[in-house]
This record gives C-alpha cells, structure tokens and sequence, in this order.
C-alpha cells in the first residue's frame, strides 16, 4: 500500500494523476527493493524457507511473518499476523485499484462545487454531475467505495500491519521497537528501517528483556562488592572510630570517658569531689 501513500504525497505538489502514479511507483520501487534485500538477508543468515517471497508484492508482507516468528503479539504467531496482514494488503489495493478505474470513466463528470464553511472560508466539494446511466456502477464506487468500505479496510489493515511490526522489531531491534515501529506507521519508509537493522541478530524479546534484567542484577552486586555494601563502608575510617574519644577532651581526668567536661565534675581538681563545680558556694 505505500504505493497510494507515495501517489498521494505526489498529489500535493502536482495535479496530474499519472505524474502521482510514475512519482509513487519510482518511490515505491527504491523502498521495496530495500526492504526485499533486508528480508533476503534475514532469511539467509536465520535459514527460512522460500526465501522468493521477500521480492514479491503481499507475499513479502506475510515473509515479514516468517522472519518475525521468534516473537509472538498478545500470544498470536507473528506468521499468522503476517498472513492476515497479506491479505487485507491485497484486498485494500485491488479496491484501490478498482477505484481509479472508475475515476478515469467518470472524472469527466466531476464538478467543484464551492462550499462556505465558517467565517467566509470556502472549501469544493467534489460531486458527479450529469453522469450516463451505464456508468453507474462507476459513480457508485467513485462516491462510496474509497469513502467507506476502503477506510474501513484499511483500519483494519493497519491494525494488523502495527502487529506485525511490533513482531519484527521486536525481533531485530528490540531496543528501539516502539520508535521503529511508530516511524513505519507514520512515514512509508518501513523498507529502510528493514535494511538498517537487516544485519542485526533476531531474539525473542521475552528472552531479551530476561537477559537484560540478569546484566542489571549483575552490575548491581558488583556495585555493592565495590562499595563493600554487605558491611559499614566507612567502618576503617573516622566516623567508625570516633576521633574525640582519643585526644585531650576525653582524657582530662585520665579516663576514657568521652565527656570533654567531664574535670568540670570534681574529679580533676582534687576540690570538687561532688559533681558540681559550684560546690563551693553550697555553704
């Protein structure tokens, strides 16, 4: 379907249908081949079967499966959202297709009608005027297909096509998962982002996420063995030895008490036996 993406980006800067069609297919062409190549590649280095697939059009859509099937998304198999996916793919451009066709036999018949929108802002609507009766089967498509059964279609398509690359980048790139996978959904670049990680060995994220949580736990006890965590870190320093209870303060009358006033209590002066300095004045 990056085909119609590509088309209509073309669309914006020019008006003719078949220049959209040659700019779309030329883009088309360069991201497909790149994503095929990065397929080709996975296959050939995982061992897959029917490797053919990754350079053909809706089969490289369920390929994308196949090479994803290390992981899985809610507990479905990544080859059975690959089919899924194929499959609405196919349906989406045959109704694509079948759309244009009918556009080029009715085009003819298409008039702008100008429409006020809000505040003197005029938008055109596009309708069928005076169209023959034995092209109703065209007008009908032209009005409704793309309108309401193609955008449901491709709901539906996307939903499975953002399983599916969850699956893969998962698969190759499980660090960057969520970014990879958001850029395939919003820009049509997704054989790119292919090649990019084409090299990449494929794990199952489970199994990564495990890894991962057991290299954590292991720097975390090195950590604690560096800081000798298991006992007092600062038990050879000052603060475990208090540097008071050694020097003049605690030893002034000749013990080991501590109390850096502790001559002010009689027992240092040979006059004050009780344990006030003011004594003395008691009489």
């Amino acid at each position: 379907m990056d085909f119609f993406e590509y088309a209509s980006l073309a669309g914006e800067f020019v008006n003719n249908v078949w220049v959209q069609f040659i700019v779309g297919g030329l883009c088309f062409a360069i991201v497909f081949i790149f994503e095929a190549i990065a397929l080709f590649t996975v296959a050939v280095r995982s061992g897959y079967r029917h490797k053919w697939m990754a350079f053909v059009p809706f089969f490289n859509t369920y390929y994308i499966g196949v090479c994803a099937q290390k992981n899985r998304f809610y507990n479905i198999d990544a080859k059975k959202i690959g089919l899924v996916t194929a499959i609405f793919e196919a349906v989406l451009f045959a109704g694509y297709v079948l759309y244009y066709v009918a556009y080029f036999l009715v085009m003819k018949y298409e008039v702008a009608v100008p429409t006020e929108v809000f505040n003197g802002l005029t938008v055109y609507i596009y309708e069928l005027r005076n169209c023959p009766q034995e092209l109703a089967w065209a007008a009908w498509i032209y009005n409704y297909l793309n309108r309401f059964i193609l955008r449901f279609v491709d709901l539906v398509f996307l939903i499975f096509n953002i399983a599916l690359l969850i699956c893969f980048f998962q698969t190759y790139a499980c660090r960057r998962y969520v970014l990879f996978t958001i850029t395939s959904v919003l820009f049509p670049i997704q054989g790119i982002l292919f090649f990019i990680v084409r090299n990449n060995v494929g794990v199952n994220y489970r199994d990564f996420l495990r890894a991962e949580q057991a290299r954590q736990y292991a720097a975390y006890q090195n950590y604690q063995q560096q800081q000798n965590f298991n006992g007092n870190p600062y038990g050879r320093d000052g603060y475990n030895n208090n540097p008071y209870n050694n020097n003049g303060y605690g030893n002034r009358d000749g013990g080991a008490s501590g109390d850096p006033f502790g001559g002010l209590g009689g027992s240092g002066n040979g006059e004050n036996k009780g344990g006030s300095p003011f004594d003395e004045f008691d009489n």
